[in-house]
Formats: structure tokens, sequence, C-alpha cells
């Protein structure tokens, strides 16, 4: 009993110090975008719907996170031609900018806890071929 206090306590530690970096997440799967956790510039979402369209991704996972050099992408499934294409857009933005953008309001529980990853993963599935 006292190892899996252990066990669950250290992995709340690590699930914090993960995403204490963490400046957003966003999911993108059959042409639709959704904000997984942070916030984001309603500029800069756009225009990596607009490239990830252009690319003719069906799914990924775009996570943004802060660094001592500025910030990092990192985007799951996509080579380094597509990732470097988000890497460029993502300069356009300066720290300062991507830190000050503000939240939704909507659905701000399910995004603090992760859930609204998993209403994500398990909704509809309609588009996919």
């Amino acid at each position: 009993m006292f190892y899996a206090l252990i066990a669950i306590a250290a992995g709340i530690a690590w699930l914090v110090l993960e995403r204490s970096n963490e400046l957003f997440v966003l999911s993108w799967r059959n042409g639709e975008m959704r904000l997984v956790r942070g916030s984001v510039p309603g500029r800069l979402r756009i225009d990596i719907g607009d490239a990830l369209k252009s690319m003719k991704v069906k799914s990924t996972r775009v996570r943004v996170t802060r660094t001592a050099q500025g910030t990092t992408i990192t985007a799951s499934g996509l080579d380094d031609f597509h990732t470097q294409r988000l890497r460029n857009i993502l300069q356009l933005f300066p720290l300062s900018q991507l830190r000050s953008s503000t939240a939704p309001t909507q659905n701000r529980l399910l995004r603090v806890f992760g859930f609204s990853s998993l209403v994500w993963l398990f909704g509809s599935r309609d588009c996919d071929e």
C-alpha cells in the first residue's frame, strides 16, 4: 500500500514537471483542430490549421514548450520537413505573445486535467475512411 502511494505521488510529480514548460497542445484529426491544453493566439492556431490542411495531414498532436532558447515544437506523426514548416510558422510569434494569450473559458476543467483529449480521442469518427 505504501509503495503504491509513493508510485502515484511520483507519477503526479512527473506529470506536473513534464507540463510545467508546456505552452499549449493542439490535436488535429480529419481536418479539425482542438485545443487540448494551454492557450494559443488565434492567428497562430489558424496558421497551423491552414498548414496542416495544405499538407493533407490526417491526424497529429502538436506540442509547444518553452525552453531556454525560446520555444520548441514537436508533432507526432509528421516528418522533419512538415515539422520544420510548423516551426517556421511558430517563429513568427514571439514568446511574449505566446505567453500572454488567454485561454478559452469553455471546457476549462476538461483541459486542465487532460480529459478533453480523451473526449477527442473517443469522439465521433465519422470522417475516418
